[in-house]
């Protein structure tokens, strides 16, 4: 007995609708995580308010940032470590909200308002006093920005801010704080 012919569908398919083309391939991260940190933020929290979880801890006790500013920080104390011989020294990093209340109270003309700091944030360090003159600055303004890290323009002799050489931050991520309004 010959098999039974296929019946025709009772709806035709559809035209075949154009379908775009597959994106490019991302490049490979060439900050990668480093041992404790992934680099990935999924939580990032409120000003001062940023979960553990999402902070890592840095070559420097007491000291963290959030952890994509951390996978780019890492290389950039590696570098400045291989040309000075010593890891870049800080003073601060992340500050919680209460730590905002407490520096605003002993430094009032130059600390941030609480809740408006990036440190608060996780996004940015201070270095030590050392390290913003001759060719260390030199260094750190030549080769920071390499890394994701500069002192912003706000802070530099002339901006709009008070002059802090010390203060450096992580410009993609307070980009995207200040596209959303958050900076």
């Amino acid at each position: 007995m010959a098999p039974e012919p296929t019946p025709e569908p009772v709806n035709p398919s559809p035209e075949p609708v154009e379908v775009a083309p597959a994106p490019e391939p991302t490049p490979a991260n060439p900050f990668p995580p480093y041992p404790g940190c992934d680099g990935v933020v999924t939580e990032p929290g409120t000003n001062g308010r940023v979960p553990a979880s999402e902070l890592c801890d840095i070559w420097q006790d007491p000291f963290h940032v959030r952890a994509d500013a951390a996978v780019r920080l890492e290389p950039l104390n590696d570098a400045y470590e291989k040309t000075f011989g010593e890891p870049l020294c800080l003073t601060g990093g992340y500050r919680s909200y209460e730590e905002q209340v407490r520096l605003k109270s002993q430094k009032p003309t130059l600390a941030a308002t609480p809740g408006r700091s990036n440190h608060g944030w996780g996004l940015a360090v201070d270095i030590c006093d050392y390290s913003y003159a001759g060719e260390r600055w030199d260094w750190l303004k030549e080769h920071g920005p390499e890394f994701g890290w500069d002192n912003p323009p706000w802070a530099r002799r002339g901006g709009e801010g008070p002059y802090e050489p010390w203060h450096w931050e992580y410009t993609e991520a307070v980009d995207a704080l200040r596209a959303q309004g958050l900076e």
